[in-house]
């Protein structure tokens, strides 16, 4: 039986999970194992029955954050230095000769893109859609700007071709991953945006409107977390309690790319309005926070989101692919607050579906909120839309189609 290792950045929930699933799907095939360097989601790894190899140099907290908000242009600065890049290589090179494995499924994990290539390893890269080269290539406009006016038209319209040619055009692969791929006798291909590309690109998104892929891609549909963790027995009752006094559950979770500050915002809004949150954020939040979010707020660690489909209402969440597909798949509408590029586009074929109301960060406050959650609660045209993209995703099962062109990949090597 060969080996696949899994090599997501595991200080982000959504990779870390979206890994999990496809190999839960391919175990039966194949030796799965995982290999990372944070210990925030390591854990779901290890919880999966999966073995886990914690690598050198470890990641810290702060370089984990930091990570996060350069993912958000709320950085200028990236903790992964050349040296960093340099020890993640070697340490992950070391594990290739100890493991031998068939292939590398990542994330957004760039010192893989040098280790595997150097080491003959195939990369299968599990991604979004959202700002890949085909998607460049085809969208018509970006969402820069929120609305359906002139101005953001035009400027969403613009920032469409700029990128493009932007990304067309530029060879400059980051200094630090260009001078230890040469350290490595590792040669990126040429353009930028190739040199991120794993041998084999699987796209986990919801695809709502056709799109072209290059023989090296492939959409395989969504991929979102479910956990083996039960529901936490207080729910249940919560949910029962808040049907009796006619107050609509809503559930609101920010995934790993959040901060406190938000966080914190959007329940001090949502405790004021007559619903139930149920909310997985408490990793954002202080002790002393809880005292001032009301007794309609629930707070707790991850949760089992699809487990909740039937019991909440609506969704307010952050726009990532875990989440969103979780909102999807769960027929009921969302409030979507873009914190990146990504997400924002996400939320935004959702908004053109009809399914879901955008917000941005500004504006996920006071009466922009509340009026979107009243429309999330009231309008039947939304709601009616959601249950559409429910059917629509009926049956699509992302994690099983990675786990298909894996073991074809493997087969024919």
């Amino acid at each position: 039986m060969s080996t696949v290792l899994f090599a997501p950045e595991t200080f982000n929930l959504a990779e870390t999970t979206r890994a999990i699933e496809v190999a839960r799907r391919l175990r039966d095939r194949h030796e799965c194992v995982f290999a990372g360097y944070s210990a925030r989601y390591a854990g779901l790894v290890e919880e999966a029955g999966f073995g886990y190899h914690p690598l050198a140099p470890r990641l810290t907290e702060d370089q984990a954050d930091r990570a996060i908000r350069f993912d958000q242009g709320a950085s200028p600065t990236h903790p992964f230095t050349t040296d960093l890049l340099r020890a993640r290589v070697r340490s992950e090179r070391d594990l290739n000769s100890l493991l031998r494995p068939a292939a590398t499924v990542i994330g957004s994990t760039l010192s893989q893109f040098v280790s595997a290539r150097a080491d003959g390893v195939p990369l299968v890269y599990v991604k979004p859609f959202a700002y890949s080269w085909p998607h460049l290539r085809q969208t018509p406009a970006l969402p820069v700007l929120q609305g359906r006016g002139r101005l953001a038209r035009t400027v969403n319209t613009a920032a469409a071709h700029l990128l493009r040619e932007a990304a067309r055009r530029t060879t400059l692969t980051p200094r630090a991953l260009a001078r230890v791929a040469e350290e490595n006798g590792v040669r990126p291909p040429r353009r930028t945006i190739d040199a991120l590309d794993g041998d084999l690109n699987l796209i986990a998104s919801i695809r709502l409107r056709p799109y072209l892929l290059p023989p090296h891609y492939r959409w395989i549909g969504p991929v979102y977390a479910h956990l083996d963790h039960p529901l936490p027995p207080e729910i249940p009752r919560l949910v029962a309690e808040a049907r009796e006094r006619r107050r609509p559950v809503v559930y609101f979770a920010m995934g790993s790319s959040a901060h406190r500050d938000i966080v914190l915002r959007i329940l001090h809004e949502l405790s004021r309005l007559p619903v139930t949150v149920l909310a997985p954020v408490s990793r954002y939040l202080r002790p002393e926070d809880l005292a001032g979010l009301g007794a309609h707020v629930h707070v707790f660690d991850l949760l089992p989101a699809p487990r909740l489909d039937d019991l909440i209402d609506a969704s307010v969440i952050h726009g990532g692919e875990g989440t969103v597909q979780t909102a999807a798949a769960s027929g009921k509408p969302f409030v979507g607050i873009g914190l990146q590029f990504e997400q924002r586009w996400n939320v935004e074929e959702c908004v053109r579906f009809g399914n879901a109301v955008g917000l941005s960060p500004r504006r996920a406050e006071g009466e922009p909120l509340r009026r979107a959650l009243e429309t999330l609660l009231h309008d039947p045209a939304l709601r009616t839309r959601a249950r559409d993209l429910r059917e629509h995703l009926a049956g699509t099962d992302g994690a099983r189609e990675a786990a298909d062109r894996i073991h074809a990949l493997v087969e024919a090597a």
